[in-house]
């Protein structure tokens, strides 16, 4: 399993703090297999932290609906989702202090398939890159950047499209 592989040379990274998971793992939600291997091992990863673009992998308790992460409940912006493809996605990364997050996609048809969702653009058509098709994909390429900048913003990423095209 390529998760696994990824996994060891982030555990071996001195710039990365993987925490393992000291209780037993049980999700109401059907993960995707490579998120489950994650969760079922591990508690949280923090990758790059001191640099301009480290990032968090989230716990599986914060392992939420992004909007309801980004939104306070009583937000107007919860009238204009209603119905939204976006409802199925649940926060899966973050870098708080710069409000850049990740979604992964928990519907059936995009099963992990993971989404900018910068504050200001979560949710919006045009504005949802995907940048990753699974779990796996997406710490290779967090991994490969070191911290430096946001690899679907590198020139040489190639962009799977919007999450809201043909939907």
């Amino acid at each position: 399993m390529r998760i696994i592989e990824i996994i060891k040379k982030i555990e071996q990274d001195s710039n990365c703090r993987l925490v393992k998971r000291i209780t037993e793992f049980t999700s109401e939600l059907a993960l995707p297999k490579d998120l489950n291997y994650f969760f079922s091992n591990y508690d949280s990863l923090q990758m790059f932290i001191d640099k301009p673009y480290g990032i968090k992998i989230v716990s599986s308790n914060e392992f939420i609906p992004t909007s309801k992460r980004l939104y306070p409940e009583d937000d107007v912006i919860w009238e204009e989702l209603e119905g939204d493809i976006s409802n199925e996605w649940y926060l899966i990364a973050e870098s708080e202090q710069i409000n850049q997050y990740i979604s992964m996609d928990m519907s059936k048809s995009h099963l992990g398939y993971c989404y900018d969702s910068f504050l200001e653009t979560h949710a919006t058509p045009g504005d949802s890159q995907i940048i990753a098709k699974s779990f796996t994909e997406l710490l290779e390429h967090l991994y490969s950047s070191k911290g430096e900048n946001w690899f679907w913003l590198a020139e040489n990423f190639e962009p799977y499209g919007d999450a809201y095209d043909g939907r």
